[in-house]
C-alpha cells in the first residue's frame, strides 16, 4: 500500500480471491483524493484531460432561462447572482471530477434568517472534514442529516453528492481515480527520456587512449577537451605493434519507435480510465474526421451523463434555496396552468452547451425542422444556435427601448447588420 495505491498483479505479482475481496478496505479514499488533487496541479496530462472534459461539459458556461412562475424567476435570478454560479458551477464540476463528492452547505438558519434575500452557499472540504453521516433507517446510502464540526446539517441545509458511490456507501471516490496511475506514469516515462537524451547529449565521443600512468592519461585527455567546430581532422598516435588508439563518436541508440510505442499505450489507458478518445489527448495517429465521429459517439454519451450530473446538483441546490425562501409555498410549472407544485418538484431552466459537432448548414437545417414541427421551444433552440436565451431577451428588451425613443435607428427588414463595421 502506497500513497492510496495497492498493486494488484502485473510484474507486481499474482493476487489471490482472498486479497482482492479486502482491496476495499485497504484502499484509501483521502489519499487516493489527495493524489487526485496534488496530480492535477503538476501533472499536465491530467490537468490537460480534465479541461478537455470541462470544456465539453461546460462550454463556454451554462445560463438559465425564464420559468413561468414569477417568484421561482425571482429566486433563480438572485441566487445565482449572489453565488456568481458562471465561477461556482466550475468549481463544484473540478471537485466533482478530483474528488468524486462534494457538500454544499447554507448558512447556519440560527444567524442567518432573512427569507428576502439569496443565501450564500459554500463548499465543504471533504478531504480533511470530520463527516459524520445520518442515514434513513433501512435506506443505508439515502443521508438525511450530516454532522460537521460542531453542527449538524439538516434537509433544506445542504446538498450531497457523491460519485461511485456503491455497496451501501454515501462516500464517493474520485472520477480521475483509475487515471492517476497512466498519468503518472506517462511523466515517470517521459522524465527517463528527457536524462536519456541529456546523458546523450553532454557525452559527445569516447577515446581510447594509452597511458603509462595517470598523469599521461590526463595529458592526453586536455587535448580533446574542446572539440573543434571546424571539422578538423583528429590525429592519434600508433605504436609499434599496429595497435593504435581509438577515437569514436558518440550516437547511442535511444530506440525512438519504442518509446513512442510506450508512451501511446500509457496514454491510451489514461484515456480508457476517463472515457476519452485517444485523439483528444494530443495522440492523433491515423484518426480521419470519420473515425473520429463514430469514436467519438459514446464520449458525447458519456459527457451527456456528466452534465446530467451537473444539472442533477443545480436542480438540488436551486429547490433547496426555493424551499428556504418560501418554505410552504408552492409553485406552477406552465404558463396559464393551475396546478401547484412544492419546491421540491420545480425544475429550473438550465441551457447546457451542445455536444453535437454538426456543421452549420447542418445545424441550421436542424434547428428549422425543429422549429417548424415546434419539436423543441425558442429557448432550446437559440441555445442550440450558441446563443444565451436569457441574456438576449434583456438585450432585445433594452433594444427596443432605445428603438422606442429613436424610431428612426430601428433597422429595416433586410438590412446587413454588419454594414459599416
Amino acid at each position: 500500500m502506497q500513497g492510496g495505491w495497492q498493486l494488484t498483479g502485473g510484474i507486481g505479482g499474482q493476487i489471490t480471491l482472498p486479497q482482492q475481496a479486502r482491496l476495499l478496505g485497504t484502499l484509501s479514499r483521502a489519499d487516493t483524493q489527495r493524489a487526485a488533487v496534488v496530480m492535477w496541479y503538476l501533472n499536465p496530462l491530467l490537468y490537460g484531460a480534465v479541461e478537455v472534459i470541462k470544456g465539453f461539459v461546460l462550454g463556454a458556461s451554462i445560463s438559465y432561462g425564464a420559468h413561468p412562475d414569477k417568484a421561482v424567476q425571482a429566486v433563480m435570478e438572485e441566487f445565482w447572482a449572489a453565488n456568481s454560479f458562471d465561477a461556482l458551477i466550475e468549481r463544484w464540476f473540478t471537485e466533482h471530477l478530483l474528488l468524486g463528492e462534494n457538500l454544499t452547505i447554507w448558512p447556519d438558519p440560527k444567524r442567518f434568517k432573512r427569507l428576502d434575500q439569496a443565501a450564500r452557499i459554500g463548499h465543504y472540504g471533504v478531504i480533511d472534514g470530520q463527516l459524520k453521516f445520518n442515514t434513513v433507517p433501512g435506506l443505508p446510502d439515502v443521508v438525511e442529516s450530516i454532522g460537521i464540526s460542531r453542527r449538524t446539517l439538516q434537509r433544506g441545509e445542504f446538498v450531497w453528492t457523491a460519485s461511485d458511490a456503491i455497496l451501501n456507501d454515501v462516500r464517493g471516490w474520485p472520477v480521475v481515480g483509475r487515471a492517476l496511475g497512466p498519468a503518472l506514469a506517462y511523466v515517470n516515462f517521459v522524465n527517463a527520456r528527457t536524462k536519456v537524451h541529456d546523458l546523450a547529449s553532454r557525452i559527445n565521443a569516447i577515446y581510447y587512449a594509452f597511458a603509462k600512468d595517470e598523469k599521461e592519461l590526463n595529458q592526453k585527455a586536455a587535448r580533446f577537451r574542446n572539440v573543434p567546430r571546424s571539422g578538423a581532422v583528429l590525429t592519434l598516435a600508433q605504436n609499434a605493434e599496429g595497435v593504435s588508439e581509438k577515437f569514436e563518436f558518440s550516437t547511442p541508440d535511444v530506440h525512438a519507435t519504442d518509446a513512442a510505442t510506450d508512451a501511446k499505450l500509457i496514454k491510451q489507458l489514461l484515456a480508457v480510465a476517463l472515457g476519452l478518445p485517444e485523439h483528444y489527448l494530443a495522440e492523433g495517429g491515423g484518426v480521419t474526421r470519420t473515425t473520429a465521429d463514430s469514436m467519438g459517439e459514446p464520449t458525447r454519451k458519456g459527457f451527456e451523463r456528466r452534465q446530467r450530473v451537473v444539472w442533477n446538483w443545480l436542480q438540488g441546490s436551486f429547490r433547496t434555496e426555493l424551499a428556504r425562501r418560501y418554505p410552504d409555498g408552492t409553485f406552477v410549472t406552465k404558463k396559464g396552468s393551475r396546478k401547484r407544485v412544492p419546491a421540491s418538484l420545480v425544475e429550473f431552466p438550465f441551457s447546457f452547451p451542445s455536444l453535437r459537432n454538426e456543421d452549420l448548414p447542418a445545424l441550421v437545417a436542424k434547428v428549422a425542422l425543429a422549429a417548424k414541427n415546434r419539436l423543441a421551444s425558442r429557448e432550446t433552440l437559440t441555445g442550440e444556435l450558441g446563443y444565451d436565451p436569457a441574456l438576449e431577451k434583456e438585450r432585445f428588451a433594452s433594444e427596443e427601448a432605445e428603438d422606442a425613443k429613436d424610431p428612426g435607428n430601428r433597422p429595416k427588414p433586410g438590412d446587413d447588420p454588419t454594414a459599416g463595421q
